[in-house]
């Protein structure tokens, strides 16, 4: 079927990045108050009866999570679910979105607004959503949650801590110098080793254009209130009770952004048990993909 007949409330746009788009799956627009944001999405979209939405996490985009969605892809054929297809997206300032050129156009409150109008556009209202969240996007994620829990069938937080990170001198300059001196200042701290040119390992190649194009407001602003963001854990329990939406917390046991006892932390207040990996970090989708998928559908098939 012709692509446009596929999706025909979006626009085609460009993958961004050097991963190539897997054949499952197509880019496109979601048109939104902010402007356009970017997405992919499985052929599927239009006619499935269930969808999961991913948002990435700081310094990333929607093709953070390319190396994975095929483990899922698989997962979800081999277990009978045809009806079921993914979407990711790129937040405002990240990679290609759209990026507002006012330090004051990225607060928190800006990004859960964007993840309840992009879910609203993907059709919430008449099929709720299974929302993933990565670490920053988890944050986003619980959040929209709360503000619109009549779009969502479940919720999953992955290496996303319930608490703000650990402030340290290093991290409270961080704003500051990204606004100072660019977006790139963040390839350079995360790979001092490499050379702002074109990378053979098309995730490290990935993060430096993402760096590239991404908003150093995006940037300075997340990195800030990553640091200060209010716990809701309590409100999510209340949730989780009013609205009786599924939870799930998943985390890499060798994550080093949040200590895991803050996602056991969680996990406990809320009344759930939360699925940890052996031999993964903040990346657990990528450090362990088949396992992770199989435990991810696992859960959406409880939902």
């Amino acid at each position: 079927m012709d692509d446009k007949l596929r999706f025909p409330r979006f626009p085609r746009v460009p993958q961004f990045g050097p991963f190539d788009t897997p054949e499952f799956m197509r880019t496109f627009g979601i048109d939104c108050s902010v402007g356009r944001l970017t997405a992919m999405a499985s052929r599927n979209l239009d006619t499935a009866r269930r969808v999961a939405v991913f948002i990435p996490g700081f310094t990333g985009s929607k093709e953070d999570f390319i190396p994975f969605f095929p483990y899922l892809w698989r997962e979800l054929r081999s277990t009978g679910h045809d009806d079921f297809a993914i979407v990711a997206y790129s937040q405002r300032g990240q990679a290609d979105s759209a990026a507002p050129n006012d330090r004051n156009s990225y607060a928190l409150d800006d990004f859960v607004a964007d993840g309840c109008e992009v879910l609203e556009r993907l059709g919430a209202d008449d099929r709720p959503i299974d929302l993933v969240g990565h670490s920053f996007g988890g944050v986003v994620a619980r959040r929209v949650a709360l503000r619109r829990p009549e779009l969502l069938r479940s919720l999953t937080v992955f290496d996303s801590g319930a608490v703000p990170v650990k402030l340290s001198p290093v991290i409270k300059a961080g704003p500051a110098i990204i606004r100072l001196l660019g977006p790139m200042v963040m390839y350079w701290a995360y790979r001092p080793k490499l050379r702002d040119e074109p990378q053979a390992d098309r995730l490290a190649e990935l993060f430096r254009q993402c760096m590239h194009a991404s908003s150093k407001y995006h940037l300075a602003s997340v990195a800030d209130f990553m640091t200060k963001f209010d716990d809701v854990t309590d409100e999510l329990k209340m949730f989780h009770v009013k609205h009786g939406v599924p939870i799930n917390i998943m985390y890499g046991k060798n994550d080093d952004v949040w200590p895991n006892d803050v996602y056991d932390d969680e996990a406990a207040a809320l009344g759930i048990t939360p699925v940890a990996f052996d031999n993964a970090g903040h990346l657990a989708q990528d450090d362990q993909p088949e396992p992770f998928a199989k435990a991810l559908v696992r859960f959406w098939d409880r939902c």
